[in-house]
């Protein structure tokens, strides 16, 4: 299992001495921000900064996800979304990841069966295009607040001819639905090619660090062993005390 964390632009430095000493890598999360997104001369700031690290093959990125709804039936709304994802997979292309992090833009728990299948449609002709028009990036579309798996299921059957898209499965955000995280699980391993993970009290997605919640981890290694995942692992927390806290409970669980 591959562990990657969030480096801190801030203090990179530290987090290249994290990477030399656990030999993980790096999911970057500055470029989901407006703050960021909106901003060129940043974005070339933050690329160059962490193109300095040498090669990033192995490394990923979240891409730009709050408020965007790629199926909104607003074509402005939409046309927007779909523009800002667009220059997600840019971003991640010029840095030389391996892929891009992105959420489905639903509201969670609602499944009216109209509302599902046009981000179905959607979502399938969309990311159909970016994947094709990306060839050297993987998309994985996260779990944020749904409530089941079975869209998630539902879209990857719809994109089977498509080589570079798989999910990322966000178990701490799966743990906190009225669905069993088994069935999360036993559902999407077919199609899960990096996860997310953090600890938190089963009621809020609070991004601890592994150990100081609720989640039993040692079901989540039962899960891994016996759906055979084979996925890298974000430990997705922020803070350099905390993500060795998490790389010390991993190692010694897995």
């Amino acid at each position: 299992m591959h562990y990657h964390i969030i480096p801190d632009a801030s203090s990179f430095a530290e987090a290249m001495e994290l990477k030399k000493e656990y030999d993980i890598s790096f999911e970057y999360n500055d470029f989901w921000h407006p703050e960021v997104y909106c901003n060129s001369a940043k974005i070339d700031e933050l690329i160059s900064l962490y193109k300095s690290a040498g090669d990033l093959s192995n490394d990923t990125m979240h891409g730009a996800f709050l408020g965007l709804d790629l199926a909104a039936l607003d074509s402005e709304i939409k046309e927007r979304s779909q523009n800002l994802l667009d220059q997600s997979m840019d971003i991640a292309n010029r840095l030389g990841v391996k892929g891009v992090v992105f959420h489905t833009g639903l509201i969670g728990g609602l499944e009216l069966d109209y509302y599902l299948e046009n981000w179905l449609n959607e979502a399938t002709l969309f990311w159909t295009k970016e994947c094709e028009k990306y060839p050297d990036l993987t998309v994985y579309i996260e779990n944020s607040f749904e409530h089941s798996p079975d869209v998630f299921c539902d879209f990857m059957k719809r994109m089977g001819s498509v080589k570079n898209i798989k999910l990322c499965f966000d178990y701490a955000h799966a743990i906190l639905t009225p669905t069993p995280i088994e069935t999360w699980v036993k559902k999407l391993s077919p199609f899960i090619g990096h996860m997310h993970i953090n600890d938190n009290d089963l009621k809020n997605d609070l991004h601890l660090p592994l150990g100081e919640g609720k989640i039993d981890f040692k079901e989540l290694k039962t899960l891994f062993e016996k759906y055979k995942l084979d996925c890298s692992v974000l430990l997705e927390l922020n803070g350099y005390e905390g993500i060795k806290k998490s790389l010390t409970f991993v190692n010694e669980l897995m």
